[in-house]
């Protein structure tokens, strides 16, 4: 939903109008934060997007900064991805997506990571809420062996082209090792770096993510939910969105 530019209603509201399915909602930000929103208000916001013909299937719990590679906020963040998790199950949200932050040996020789992720393992294993960690800070590899070494299958990735080619890595080849691990694929564009520039984000069809090949990589994977379009940095956001919903819905047909 933050890809309208728009308050999380507003952008409801348009997302409908465009005729949208389903939707990603952060949660992480004070209009929709879980510490803070009461049942009454919980339910309110269900019926909202209900009554706008939406169904909500993931909430966004990227919390930013470090993520969960140190130890000093480890305790904080987990507690607060743990009351996402447990709104997302009263809700009935099948898929809670975070960001693990940096993987990479260094990272994971200080353990921080690995008990980060296996706190979230058991909870999400004890609720019933999937999670889904965002690509881009690692090679998709090592996080296809992260995930099969914690073996908890509630956990999976949340597949993102764009910020693999924007941190160097081949946006599509990744989707082969975390086959059975994609539980949202986004469909986002990017230019990828140079020495003297780093990598972009683009509007959907302006970069160099081959879209065609992409949903055809996912649909061989075995990825059978919906592509879930996202445009974080716009000027002209409703445009965009409404354009990169025809170009997509124009390949699938």
């Amino acid at each position: 939903m933050d890809s309208f530019g728009q308050p999380i209603k507003d952008a409801l509201r348009s997302a409908s109008k465009m005729a949208f399915g389903y939707v990603e909602l952060p949660v992480t930000g004070p209009q929709v934060d879980p510490a803070t929103l009461s049942r009454s208000g919980r339910r309110h916001l269900s019926h909202y997007v209900s009554d706008l013909g939406l169904q909500v299937s993931a909430f966004g719990a990227d919390l930013g900064g470090a993520r969960f590679t140190e130890s000093a906020s480890l305790d904080q963040r987990l507690a607060k991805t743990f009351k996402i998790m447990e709104m997302a199950g009263e809700l009935r949200v099948p898929v809670v997506t975070t960001h693990l932050g940096r993987v990479d040996e260094q990272v994971m020789a200080k353990g921080h990571l690995a008990e980060a992720v296996r706190q979230l393992a058991e909870f999400s294993d004890r609720t019933g809420t999937r999670v889904a960690f965002e690509t881009g800070s690692a090679d998709p590899e090592d996080l296809a062996r992260l995930l099969a070494d914690v073996d908890c299958p509630t956990l999976g990735a949340c597949y993102d082209p764009a910020s693999l080619l924007v941190e160097g890595f081949d946006p599509l080849s990744g989707v082969n090792p975390l086959a059975d691990k994609i539980l949202i694929a986004r469909v986002r564009d990017a230019f990828a770096g140079f020495s003297q520039r780093p990598g972009r984000e683009t509007a959907i069809g302006q970069g160099q993510i081959d879209f065609a090949e992409y949903l055809a990589a996912l649909d061989q994977a075995g990825y059978r939910s919906t592509a879930f379009l996202r445009r974080t940095q716009s000027e002209r956001p409703l445009e965009e969105m409404a354009q990169a919903k025809q170009k997509i819905e124009s390949l699938l047909r």
